[in-house]
């Protein structure tokens, strides 16, 4: 009787998803169709992805959140199930963020919490400058605020590296993808990557850094290197200072890609802002340790925004309550 109940309970849960499920293309300003998917109910959850990624990162995050909260992903210009711009001109920053406004816009979000990951932060940067009334909290994840080149692994000649990598994607096109599928079809990809410590392959989900390989390789090198150049003149340094709302920082102890040292470094600009970091995590911790970040997010919806704590959370916070009044009479023996 108990496991028809189960598989009722389970069916049920399922159903109520496929409800409250709902996908579809946005216009963005240049009329491209820009691909969104929204889950669950209540307090909306943007995320914003990272250079050449679609929405696999945040696999972990829309799971565990679309029980209490509306989780919102989408597809920048150029990625995943989106259009590619008609105009290389529409190749830049500013253009991705109004991606970002007219997703608002398609769904009817007048106000949420923004989630982003490596060149996401910049995105939602720039989105709360220009739209900060959208804005009720901000979770920059293992990102920069600032010309990401310079920083890249702290290696000095990353930009020269970079101008390099530009101008040979512009001259030769068909060559940079041929090139690039090469390099990133690789059968040692994944060993690779765990020697440069990119990733943490004994942590990460190998089948979620199989999509990003499948994806990225399908994403236009020049524009891809046009897009970069644009986030390589975008500075939002000045404009960190001036952010009002609960904004929770994630660093990662050995991000190559975005070194710790920017991350604190956005803790000491944004007044009032949190700093978690996520020890032994790489550039893509939110695959590798997904049920701590989970919780570190919660977490901060629930003391900074008056969030409901899920059944999961409380159960926790009882567990840990617990603990720590054993331990308060332990000590006083």
């Amino acid at each position: 009787m108990a496991v028809t109940k189960h598989k009722t309970h389970s069916k049920m849960a399922k159903l109520s998803e496929l409800i409250q499920t709902e996908e579809g293309y946005a216009t963005s300003f240049d009329g491209t169709k820009i691909w969104y998917r929204s889950v669950g109910s209540g307090h909306p959850i943007v995320c914003c992805n990272g250079l050449g990624c679609s929405t696999f990162y945040f696999h972990y995050i829309e799971n565990y959140f679309k029980r209490h909260y509306r989780v919102i992903t989408f597809d920048y210009r150029g990625h995943g199930k989106s259009e590619n711009p008609a105009k290389k001109e529409n190749h830049t920053i500013e253009s991705l963020v109004a991606d970002l406004k007219c997703v608002f816009d398609a769904l009817g979000v007048k106000k949420a919490t923004l989630v982003g990951h490596s060149m996401g932060v910049q995105i939602l940067f720039e989105f709360y400058s220009r739209y900060k009334q959208y804005c009720d909290a901000l979770i920059p994840c293992f990102g920069t605020f600032a010309k990401p080149i310079d920083t890249f692994m702290d290696f000095p000649a990353s930009k020269y590296v970079f101008e390099v990598i530009y101008h040979f994607n512009h001259t030769f096109p068909k060559i940079a993808k041929l090139l690039g599928r090469l390099m990133m079809k690789n059968p040692l990809w994944f060993q690779v990557g765990g020697a440069l410590n990119v990733m943490k392959p004994y942590l990460v989900d190998k089948k979620i850094m199989e999509q990003y390989i499948d994806h990225i390789i399908n994403v236009d090198p020049v524009f891809l290197s046009s897009l970069t150049k644009s986030l390589q003149h975008h500075d939002a340094e000045d404009s960190l200072k001036k952010i009002t709302v609960p904004t929770l920082i994630m660093g990662a102890e050995d991000d190559n890609f975005t070194p710790l040292w920017v991350s604190k470094k956005m803790h000491h600009l944004i007044p009032r802002s949190e700093l978690f970091i996520v020890k032994k995590g790489s550039h893509v911790a939110l695959v590798e340790q997904p049920e701590l970040i989970n919780l570190r997010i919660e977490k901060f919806l629930e003391e900074r925004l008056g969030k409901k704590s899920s059944p999961r959370r409380q159960k926790i916070n009882q567990i840990v309550k617990k603990r720590i009044t054993q331990a308060i009479k332990k000590n006083k023996k």
